[in-house]
């Protein structure tokens, strides 16, 4: 990098900010038991906001050398156990799921100065739920999952587009077909941190951790953290 293109990053990076959030109060105290609820409330938030997919997040995994690795993908569903997410196990995402089952995501919404993070382990999902959560998709996007060749090398694009015309007609034919390697993937909502910013720098961050006791789980601890 040259000398004038690293000033004028600096430059820019200088001048730029936060924007200034229109987020509803947040009263912890006020807070529901159960974080699956408090984060459905703030993802209805964010969209009533007119934050732009509101439901995409940041999924960081690690391999089995346990280097990071993270992209930007959409939620499938969530419920009061885990987030489910979903992709192909040929993937480096779908390996690393696999390999070392641990994730964390992150939603951001900057408009409201908000963020969701989630952190615990995965399991892959069964297939009855697999199979209404792929049927759930889009034609194409289930035409892509049946070409399965996410993340490998293009060499051909003519190839790649008569692969994607023969599985959308298989799609339009058997619209019940599931691909073979398409997953669903749960990321136990064990430990929820819910982080609000406010204009006076006094940001508010909740962390919810699940309790377990005798081996068997028992709700949720609440801790506020430091900023």
């Amino acid at each position: 990098m040259s000398t004038g293109t690293r000033d004028d990053l600096r430059h820019l990076l200088g001048h730029l900010a936060w924007p200034r959030t229109v987020a509803p109060r947040f009263d912890p105290d006020a807070a529901p038991d159960d974080p699956v609820q408090l984060f459905v409330t703030w993802l209805g938030d964010a969209a009533a906001a007119g934050v732009p997919a509101p439901h995409a997040m940041t999924l960081a995994t690690v391999d089995a050398a346990g280097r990071p690795d993270a992209r930007t993908t959409l939620l499938e569903d969530v419920d009061e156990s885990a987030f489910w997410v979903s992709g192909s196990t040929t993937s480096p995402k779908g390996k690393q799921l696999s390999r070392v089952p641990v994730a964390a995501l992150v939603f951001h919404w900057p408009l409201l100065g908000r963020q969701v993070r989630v952190r615990g382990t995965v399991r892959p999902a069964d297939e009855a739920r697999t199979s209404e959560a792929f049927a759930r998709l889009s034609p194409e996007a289930r035409a892509d999952a049946l070409v399965d060749r996410q993340s490998g090398p293009l060499h051909d694009e003519g190839w790649l587009s008569d692969a994607l015309g023969d599985a959308g007609d298989l799609v339009r034919l058997e619209p019940e077909v599931v691909a073979p390697t398409w997953r669903l993937w749960g990321v136990d909502a064990g430990r929820l941190e819910f982080f609000q910013s406010a204009a006076d720098g006094h940001h508010l961050r909740l962390r919810y951790s699940r309790r377990v006791d005798e081996g068997n789980t028992c709700g949720y601890v609440t801790e506020m953290l430091k900023p």
